[in-house]
């Protein structure tokens, strides 16, 4: 089973779940930690849910992706953050858009592209606290 959440704006998500022939679940919610970490309980409560054969893949959205990332990270779930550009060009010849639509498109992606996985980490702290710094 491969996960799928793709970061639609700084206010919602949405989920699709591709397993072995196609969307088996799909749901959209808000971008927030209590409703990410809502979400993945009730993924982990689909039949045959198996958090070692799972990754999360979403489209890189920079900022957007902050709260799914930190949710993720501390729920143990692999993630796969891939630039849409790749997403988009595996397809080939795409009708109709929407952000549902994107999801299924994403989790597909993520399935049938499994041996190209690179899982995301952390930015590790010394490099976060150069970030913080003021420049000048």
């Amino acid at each position: 089973m491969i996960g799928a959440a793709r970061a639609v704006s700084k206010n919602t998500l949405d989920w699709a779940v591709y397993a072995n022939k196609g969307i088996i679940w799909q749901t959209q919610s808000e971008n927030s930690p209590p409703a990410i970490r809502a979400v993945i309980k009730q993924l982990q409560a689909l039949p045959d849910f198996d958090g070692s054969n799972c990754v999360v893949c979403m489209e890189h959205t920079g900022l957007y992706n902050a709260h799914a990332l930190d949710v993720f990270f501390q729920a143990q779930l692999p993630i796969w953050l891939e630039a849409s550009l790749h997403i988009k060009q595996a397809g080939g010849l795409q009708r109709g858009k929407s952000d549902s639509i994107d999801a299924q498109r994403i989790a597909e992606y993520a399935y049938r592209f499994q041996d190209r996985t690179r899982l995301w980490k952390p930015a590790r702290p010394v490099m976060k606290k150069l970030w913080d710094r003021p420049c000048g």
